[in-house]
């Protein structure tokens, strides 16, 4: 079987996150949305659909798939805005080919017969979808980010449940460290546990990962995740909800909080009910609110609209997007939205939205040149071993280029 997961044409709802990735690659729980469907379907050959500017950077970066380029055959279309799970998997299966899934006019999935060799993006999806028989369904996909956050606690423990069936646990049972409900604590492979650490997994499980090390007296209560050869910092509170990407490195307070990968806040400081991506490092003593003074929804940037809008949240925090760097004593107030590339300091608060490839402080803001901008990228990459590939510069040069109205109106 083919099997295709797409990004449809409501990317933008996933901004800015989405200016630097498919929104299928967004994680909640310890998946990405595209592996909480491809793993339902292990043997079945697999396609991604996403927009034509990020195709050269999808095909470096993942061989294994086939980017935008369809070769004749039946294929299974599943939308990337899902989180997927058995129940949506029973309903999609039994479709037919011609036939769709729709939820208010938005693909859900569909079985799709392609007569030729073809090219395809996805602001050609239209097209394939045109001549679909549309079959109702309350699937209910995505629609922004704040809903990942939100959901991130109960998709840990359903992630947890798949990932470590039937696997070996590495636990460790040297008496230097404290385990509750050590029965919902999975140990990967090179795990280190410093004395002092207590581990808790009373409310819900905990994942760690490969070559990640918990240094002391850090205090972990799950359902929370630690992904490869990220570092917990001496003395971190990490609580209930929090998901930490790969080569991390965190410390200070940290509840309900996603971190995509290759991020760092090492230092002491809150950071509560957010969304923070790729090569973002937040400054010592930096805080974030992630409850208002009323205790009213929090309200976000949503950039379909480029106004504020309810996320339907009491607790939200923040969207820190890619490559973002913030001074000391930084500030941010409720439901603050951060685009891409954005340098920011002074512990004057932060509030409201701030358009990506800023820099300054919050009384006085300018827009941080492009150069300088991968200038710091690239040094960053450096630390790590890892190169700013030009694929990646294009998508920072595209970001640029398209965010450039934003910066003018704030």
């Amino acid at each position: 079987m083919k099997l295709c997961v797409f990004e449809d044409n409501s990317w933008d709802a996933f901004l800015p996150l989405a200016y630097t990735r498919a929104y299928f690659d967004l994680k909640c729980g310890i998946l990405k949305l595209r592996h909480k469907i491809t793993r339902f379907y292990p043997d079945a050959e697999k396609y991604l659909l996403l927009r034509e500017e990020l195709k050269k950077l999808y095909s470096a970066r993942y061989k294994k798939y086939k980017i935008n380029q369809f070769d004749e055959g039946e294929y299974l279309f599943i939308n990337g805005r899902l989180l997927f799970d058995e129940m949506m998997k029973a309903e999609v299966d039994s479709l037919e080919v011609g036939t769709g899934l729709f939820n208010n006019e938005v693909c859900i999935a569909a079985k799709v017969q392609i007569a030729q060799e073809k090219v395809i993006s996805t602001e050609q999806l239209d097209e394939i979808l045109s001549k679909i028989e549309k079959i109702d369904t309350k699937v209910q996909p995505i629609q922004y980010i704040g809903e990942l956050v939100a959901k991130n606690e109960s998709q840990i423990a359903l992630d947890y449940n798949f990932l470590t069936k039937n696997k070996i646990n590495n636990h460790m049972q040297d008496g230097t460290f404290h385990m509750m409900k050590s029965s919902e604590i999975f140990f990967r492979e090179n795990v280190t546990v410093e004395p002092g650490v207590v581990l808790d997994a009373t409310n819900g499980p905990i994942m760690i990962d490969d070559n990640v090390q918990i240094m002391a007296n850090a205090v972990i209560k799950g359902p929370v995740y630690v992904g490869k050869g990220s570092t917990i910092k001496i003395g971190a509170k990490i609580y209930e909800g929090t998901s930490i990407g790969k080569v991390c490195k965190v410390g200070g307070e940290i509840e309900g909080t996603i971190f995509q990968a290759f991020s760092n806040k090492q230092h002491e400081g809150f950071l509560g009910h957010s969304y923070v991506g790729e090569w973002v490092n937040i400054g010592a003593d930096a805080n974030n609110s992630d409850l208002k003074n009323n205790y009213n929804h929090v309200k976000a940037f949503y950039y379909p609209q480029r106004n504020f809008k309810d996320t339907g949240s009491q607790f939200f925090g923040a969207i820190f997007a890619d490559h973002i760097k913030t001074g000391i004593n930084t500030t941010f107030n409720t439901g603050i939205v951060v685009g891409v590339g954005c340098n920011l300091y002074t512990s004057l608060l932060f509030s409201g939205f701030i358009p990506s490839f800023s820099i300054g402080s919050a009384n006085r803001m300018g827009e941080y040149h492009l150069k300088k901008m991968i200038q710091t990228a690239e040094n960053v990459k450096s630390r790590r071993g890892l190169e700013l590939t030009d694929d990646e510069k294009t998508i920072l040069e595209n970001c640029y280029k398209k965010s450039a109205p934003l910066r003018k109106i704030f």
